[in-house]
């Protein structure tokens, strides 16, 4: 089984985006500035009347897609675990914090830190792509 994902920079615009058009208007606002960011970002900004060059239809089976979320959804768990990490060491060299803060405020960072570390690891396991990730 194939997925077909389209992406066209009208496609995934909020609801709201005809707001100054009454619907089934062909008016559209002229500031395009509220399209989805992640969608079409290497194009220029079009103006109403431009039509797009190109449609691009990208085909993923549902196991690729699941691989391409887990490793996303992994990645994001492992930059905030490396953001805590960064956290506690601040902690950890600031002499401006009290003792007593900084004690249990650096342990549940490291340890919340480890959690999602293992989190992200087990989401690349579940998706099969764990030895891809080490590579």
């Amino acid at each position: 089984m194939t997925a077909r994902l389209t992406f066209h920079p009208d496609a995934a615009a909020h609801p709201a985006k005809n707001a100054l058009a009454a619907p089934g208007s062909h008016v559209q606002p002229q500031d395009r500035t509220e399209e989805s960011q992640m969608v079409a970002t290497h194009e220029a900004p079009r103006t109403a009347g431009e039509q797009p060059a190109e449609v691009t239809t990208y085909s993923y089976t549902p196991d690729e897609l699941n691989r391409l979320v887990s490793r996303e959804i992994a990645g994001r768990l492992g930059e905030i675990a490396a953001q805590l990490c960064l956290m506690a060491r601040y902690l950890i060299v600031n002499d401006g914090a009290p003792v007593a803060v900084k004690g249990p405020r650096v342990k549940t960072y490291l340890d919340v830190s480890t959690q999602l570390r293992l989190l992200a690891q087990q989401e690349l396991e579940t998706a099969g792509i764990a030895e891809e990730a080490a590579r």
